[in-house]
């Protein structure tokens, strides 16, 4: 049997809150791409004789659900509908019909926007402007993506957020979408991973209803904001779908917010045609965080989950974990989890433990493997690196060496030293002395440091 929309009245409101509950719980459990396509679309209908009776929007959507989801549903839908033993799939027909449900029951003419049922992308409540460390690593960034939320005029409206992963791409991507939502709810705003994009654009295909899907993401849209543009690699009939998408919202003076993980140029298998429209928008990197933004970071998130932790602490975290922001979110709920397991302070020993674990977790990475990248990448050889020699371009890659070292490996001042044939004093110097050039967005050095991070990361875990 199948439900209509007029049998979907009268559902009582902590029920559908409970629904929306176990929605919430399954979307932390997924990809968003699958959420998203799968899960936020479905209908809480009633519950009945120990059953819980969900809509779906076709057949296909009723037995992927049945196929791939049922077990982890019924599980999530029995901690907020105790006595549900089982779940059953309906299929709902959404009337074209709609009529005035007031006083007046007369027929009135329907305009094609009535037809339309609007739902906005779910973003998540944290991710805004407000919520955004501001930094030298991605202050151009948060400029770029909230001129563009607030409708400052800029050459083409449209931005391509350039970061490795953990840096906050998706941050600023919702934080638009947030933004809209709450100061422009008439603006149209399509949120979706690419992920999401090409299994839509398949979808619609096998359905016979592609022009919908061109209707949802062209005509139907203001705003656009996709993420993860690297996941089109080799994709080619999808590429070709974005191209003409991004064409035409860019000629009805649309904005387009992307993000990847690297310059479109530099994507393997992405089309010359796409590579050309998204590197013609305005490119904004983000870098790894600067110790003074990674320890606002640390501060915002304590006082946002009001966590006992002294200044002290605080210092040692964003000195310690110099990756990027979801390690740092990571290792502190590792310390408050431990603190409060163990029911002991937060202090400066507990964070050394729990860092000390993560960091262990995470690939070796040795003096011995940083020496030799130095030294590759300098073109010297690892004697002229520890010798006593001051040349100008051995003197570099020794202190790029020694730096690299105290950030990636666990190795005391005195072993690193020993490493080097230096002192534990010419060591801190060095150091030291490279984190200030570091803080210079324009420094030469500050870019050759970048790109061996990189590399030394690549390679670790590669290897």
């Amino acid at each position: 049997m199948d439900f209509t929309l007029d049998q979907l009245e009268g559902i009582p409101c902590s029920m559908n809150g409970d629904w929306q509950e176990v929605q919430r719980k399954l979307r932390n459990s997924l990809s968003r791409g699958r959420y998203d396509f799968w899960v936020s679309t479905i209908e809480f209908l009633k519950i009945e004789d120990a059953c819980l009776v969900l809509g779906c929007q076709n057949r296909f959507h009723m037995e992927w659900l049945r196929e791939k989801l049922n077990a982890d549903l019924l599980r999530v839908a029995r901690e907020h509908f105790p006595g549900v033993e089982r779940v059953e799939y309906r299929i709902v027909q959404h009337k074209p019909e709609l009529y005035d449900r007031g006083r007046n029951q007369d027929e009135r003419q329907v305009s094609i926007n009535d037809l339309i049922v609007r739902s906005r992308p779910a973003f998540n409540p944290r991710f805004t402007f407000e919520q955004f460390v501001v930094g030298k690593c991605n202050q151009f960034a948060y400029a770029a993506a909230m001129a563009m939320a607030s409708g400052q005029q800029f050459l083409n409206q449209s931005v391509y957020l350039m970061a490795d992963p953990g840096l906050g791409k998706s941050h600023l991507s919702q934080a638009v979408g947030n933004f809209l939502c709450a100061r422009s709810p008439q603006v149209r705003v399509q949120y979706a991973t690419t992920e999401q994009f090409a299994n839509e654009m398949i979808f619609s295909l096998k359905q016979g209803s592609i022009e919908a899907f061109k209707n949802k993401y062209r005509s139907c849209c203001d705003v656009l904001l996709l993420e993860k543009i690297e996941f089109l690699s080799g994709k080619e009939k999808v590429q070709s779908e974005l191209v003409y998408t991004l064409d035409e919202l860019m000629n009805q003076g649309k904005k387009i917010l992307c993000t990847g993980n690297t310059h479109p140029k530099n994507i393997s298998r992405l089309n010359s045609e796409l590579q050309s429209r998204l590197g013609g928008i305005l490119v904004a990197t983000i870098d790894r965080p600067d110790f003074q933004t990674r320890l606002e970071i640390i501060r915002r998130s304590v006082q946002r989950e009001n966590i006992p932790m002294s200044h002290e602490v605080m210092e040692f975290l964003a000195s310690r974990i110099t990756g990027d922001v979801r390690r740092l979110e990571s290792c502190l709920v590792g310390i408050v989890a431990k603190s409060s397991i163990l029911n002991v302070p937060v202090s400066l020993e507990l964070a050394e433990e729990v860092t000390q674990t993560m960091l262990d977790r995470l690939p070796k990475i040795t003096i011995d493997h940083v020496q030799k990248l130095v030294c590759e990448t300098f073109q010297v050889s690892r004697e002229d690196l520890v010798s006593k020699s001051r040349k100008k371009e051995l003197a570099l890659a020794r202190k790029v060496g020694m730096y690299l070292c105290r950030q990636y490996t666990s190795e005391s001042l005195e072993c690193i030293g020993g490493a080097f044939k230096r002192s534990h004093g010419s060591i801190l110097y060095a150091v030291n002395g490279i984190a200030r050039e570091m803080e210079d967005d324009n420094s030469k050095l500050k870019r050759q440091v970048e790109y061996l991070r990189r590399r030394l990361e690549i390679s670790c875990l590669s290897g």
